[in-house]
């Protein structure tokens, strides 16, 4: 007979996690459960009981949402990669939207900005420029199953630019010929006509037979450009080494296959607008840029103000970072290879200071830094984030050190997942 526990119970839906669940409730119990949707009837039974909610397993959709959708991936439901696929762009938009609201609210208590409505994608799919695929022990390639470590071997992505998901197949191809263990391989697209790259993570050392059996897959197959295989400490490549990428205002960078890039073109392009639209520097700005990769926004930013101090402590994309300073003839920018906090510390021992300050962190955010940066008095802070968590925690350590967040753009760079890009504001409050 089955338990009170874990008895079917009947939920609505009424909004969307950040994460792949919907919420629903039963009395003042939150209950999360996978592949619902905002206005869905559904019969559900607790999986996994938390101190403040539960988790909840979708057994039937007694009445569908209106915001649903069918997922035209076959792989949905299965692979984890798309977990809002089901869910029609608009209501996802607003999802996001109210994500980065509630995250800003609840977790950074910050009142008093503008929310600016969400710039979406313009495209719902095909938008990805590169993607990743996990390796298991058999080189199937695949994307994990949601909450597991579990492969889903797939054959094509539908979030993929065509030309990458077309060489999914090559990509497996290669894999397969190595000795070298992969843990990961991406596949990933320049802005140049047929640029395609395979870039390989490996688990241990180098095979040294991998070297002519990758030299005569280049030659056979024309369609990708070149391949980097790389692990601690050692780097192999074979043909073009890296990718062209278009930047705002025309800069031609080029950078390595395996540094990191903004996989949504179209969506990069529009933040990096925003971004110089609100930073509206000029020849009398020093700018401080942490975390600059291999300057996405350091060489637009660099042509319109006096010189940037560029920091990021990944060697690869700091050495491509010089590089197409170089290109573009900016001798304005000073390239720091440093860990952030360090460099941070060093710049205000020596009483630099700096009049704005772009922060674009990884997804554990700045936490730290709001310590030393109010002493540079930068007169505005423009803070790039891809988690709404961390955004909320640093702008408000930030607003406890005199700043105050004046607006905030969120920005779809990942349609049909629950991620979202913001940019955020803040100006000095006290001086």
């Amino acid at each position: 007979m089955e338990s009170s526990a874990n008895k079917p119970l009947t939920l609505k839906i009424d909004s969307l996690a950040y994460g792949p669940y919907g919420i629903g409730r039963r009395d003042r119990q939150v209950i999360m459960v996978p592949l619902t949707a905002p206005g869905d009837e559904v019969r559900v039974r607790i999986t996994e009981e938390k101190a403040n909610y539960a988790l909840g397993e979708l057994l039937h959709l007694v009445k569908p949402s209106p915001f649903r959708q069918d997922p035209p991936c076959p792989y949905f439901g299965v692979c984890g990669g798309c977990p809002w696929q089901h869910i029609g762009y608009e209501a996802q938009l607003a999802a996001k939207e109210k994500s980065v609201a509630d995250a800003l609210s609840r977790i950074g208590g910050i009142v008093g900005f503008q929310l600016l409505p969400i710039v979406r994608s313009p495209q719902e799919y095909h938008y990805r420029r590169r993607i990743r695929l996990q390796c298991d022990k058999n080189k199937r390639l695949g994307f994990h199953r949601a909450s597991s470590h579990e492969l889903i071997e797939i054959d094509s992505c539908l979030i993929g630019h065509p030309e990458v998901d077309r060489c999914l197949t090559h990509a497996r191809e290669w894999v397969k010929g190595l000795r070298t263990e992969v843990r990961h391989v991406e596949i990933v697209r320049g802005d140049e006509e047929k640029q395609i790259l395979l870039v390989a993570k490996a688990e241990g050392g180098f095979a040294p037979e991998d070297d002519a059996a990758s030299s005569r897959f280049l030659q056979h197959c024309t369609e990708i450009g070149g391949l980097t295989l790389f692990g601690r400490r050692w780097r192999r490549s074979w043909g073009q080494g890296g990718i062209v990428i278009r930047s705002e205002e025309g800069l031609r960078m080029e950078v390595d296959g395996e540094v990191f890039t903004q996989v949504n073109r179209e969506g990069n392009i529009q933040l990096a607008r925003e971004l110089l639209q609100w930073g509206k520097f000029d020849d009398a700005d020093r700018v401080l840029e942490l975390y600059c990769g291999a300057g996405n926004f350091t060489l637009p930013v660099a042509r319109n103000c006096r010189e940037v101090v560029a920091v990021e402590s990944n060697p690869r994309a700091i050495e491509n970072g010089r590089h197409n300073g170089q290109l573009s003839q900016l001798e304005n920018v000073r390239w720091v290879r440093s860990d952030v906090s360090e460099a941070i510390r060093r710049l205000r021992k020596r009483g630099e200071k700096f009049s704005k300050i772009i922060l674009n962190p990884p997804r554990p955010g700045a936490k730290g830094a709001e310590e030393d940066l109010p002493y540079f008095h930068a007169e505005k802070i423009l803070y790039v984030s891809c988690d709404p968590s961390t955004l909320a925690r640093d702008l408000a350590a930030l607003g406890n050190k005199g700043y105050k967040t004046t607006r905030v753009q969120p920005i779809d760079l990942f349609p049909h997942t629950f991620h979202v890009e913001v940019l955020a504001e803040m100006t000095l409050a006290m001086r």
